[in-house]
């Protein structure tokens, strides 16, 4: 973790304090510079604390349940998506998926957990990798890649194939602490050969 600036010149004009009462104390009479080395002594204290503070807020946030996920295509095939889930807690967690398909506003799944019928498991701070194809998706309205781009033509891009997904996890002995993340909304543009994020 980064020290943030304030944190850092506050421990340079402690330890300069400190070094400066210390070397009054022995080389001088000065007795109101031997005040300047309680006085770091105290800022020290104050340092301590501020910092041990903040660590326990750093120690008790990392119990909290948290997961998140993303989709990336695949640098080869821009069809086929890495969905990669990341646990960023301490705590075991199982997460769920439904990708809510739509294609020409037809319900479609692919069950599983693209499907929220099963869970993907991570390890404290583990990341899973998965992966979901849109031809499984186009195949199973029976419809072809070269269907949808000549389609898409007189159709509404967001139409074709959209995704409303829903992720959710909970630790795995605990499932009263479940945690939903709000809806995400996607499409894919078929023109383009993109994914669409539709905020």
């Amino acid at each position: 973790m980064k020290i943030p600036r304030w944190l850092l010149a506050i421990i340079i004009l402690i330890i300069f304090l400190g070094f400066t009462g210390f070397f009054v104390e022995f080389f001088s009479e000065y007795r109101f510079l031997s005040s300047i080395s309680s006085l770091a002594l105290i800022l020290t204290l104050a340092v301590v604390s501020i910092y041990a503070y903040y660590t326990y807020l750093l120690a008790k946030d990392a119990w909290t349940p948290s997961a998140s996920f993303m989709l990336k295509q695949f640098e080869d095939d821009p069809y086929h998506f890495h969905f990669i889930i990341k646990n960023n807690s301490k705590v075991s967690l199982s997460c769920w998926c439904d990708l809510n398909i739509k294609v020409f506003n037809k319900e479609v799944s692919l069950g599983g957990f693209y499907g929220g019928q099963s869970s993907f498991d991570l390890q404290p701070y583990g990341i899973g990798l998965g992966h979901f194809n849109i031809r499984d998706i186009l195949t199973k309205e029976n419809f072809k890649l070269e269907d949808m781009k000549r389609i898409i033509k007189d159709s509404d891009v967001k139409e074709a194939l959209y995704f409303d997904i829903e992720f959710w996890y909970y630790p795995i002995d605990n499932k009263e602490l479940l945690v939903r993340n709000p809806n995400q909304p996607h499409y894919f543009d078929f023109s383009k050969d993109i994914i669409v994020t539709d905020f």
